[in-house]
């Protein structure tokens, strides 16, 4: 649902001619619908709470660094999913609470790290063991703990788009599946972190629910073992992902139909479930 419409010909958004638009200010423009960001957002929070005890939503600043847009889905509950310490300020500025701040990401800086230790960022989501070694020591050294979660790569294509696929054992993010639960115990046993979870994000424009469901089982495995193991895992950071319907017409897994296939696939987990849409 969107509330761009043609009326007479001249497209709207919502009750506004965007021709009026074009005149007031000049093009290019964006023009974003504050209907439709709401309505959107309260469908996908709503289709989660619905069916899931504990949830955690974190915006991915990087689809859309607008500060309005921003500012809408705070008053809508969202936290936010950031890569830099610019779409943490961005974050930060539009009211989002630092406690509900994910900073992920590959090439997180010393800086970076600092400042978001000193802004009291709620959970980084490591890239690779060397990342957690290096935060470890700064936060140690600050008289900190950082609250972690292992971006884990599960090796599984989301069957999207080469340039936005992040989940197979051949790209750049997080750590092979197979190494995961012995790099996860030697972070767990630094005095600077205090790691709680894993974390996965396979892709963007995901239109098949199935490489997703197969992701969050391995993830599960991986829960076991960990616990098993003796480790804490109270967190799991699910991603993003969830593609929208681009042409008239196309028909997509929705919020609802994604909600039922998580709270399927992690029954009995017993944790806070995240997501970074």
């Amino acid at each position: 649902m969107d509330h761009f419409i043609l009326k007479g010909g001249v497209l709207h958004a919502e009750d506004v001619p965007l021709s009026a638009i074009a005149e007031a200010v000049g093009t290019p423009v964006y023009v974003y619908s504050r209907a439709t960001f709401t309505h959107h957002a309260r469908v996908f929070k709503q289709a989660l709470e619905a069916v899931l005890p504990r949830i955690h939503i974190a915006f991915a600043v990087k689809s859309n660094p607008n500060l309005a847009v921003l500012k809408l889905l705070a008053k809508e509950g969202y936290g936010a999913d950031v890569v830099s310490a610019g779409e943490m300020d961005r974050a930060l500025a539009a009211g989002m609470p630092a406690a509900d701040v994910v900073f992920s990401g590959v090439g997180k800086t010393h800086d970076e790290m600092v400042r978001a230790l000193e802004a009291g960022l709620g959970q980084f989501n490591l890239e690779s063991e060397e990342e957690g070694v290096e935060l470890a020591a700064i936060a140690h050294t600050m008289g900190k703990r950082a609250t972690c979660t292992l971006r884990v790569n599960p090796d599984v294509d989301a069957g999207t788009h080469a340039k936005i696929s992040t989940g197979k054992a051949d790209n750049k993010f997080g750590v092979a599946y197979h190494h995961a639960a012995a790099i996860y115990a030697r972070l767990a046993a630094l005095p600077g972190l205090e790691m709680r979870g894993l974390a996965l994000h396979i892709g963007s424009q995901i239109t098949d629910l199935a490489p997703s469901r197969a992701a969050f089982a391995k993830m599960g495995a991986l829960l076991d073992e960990l616990r098993t193991a003796g480790h804490n895992v109270s967190h799991m950071d699910l991603g993003g992902g969830l593609g929208v319907p681009y042409r008239a017409g196309e028909q997509l897994p929705g919020p609802a139909d994604y909600a039922a296939m998580v709270a399927e696939v992690t029954q009995g987990w017993d944790v806070t479930l995240m997501f970074e849409p």
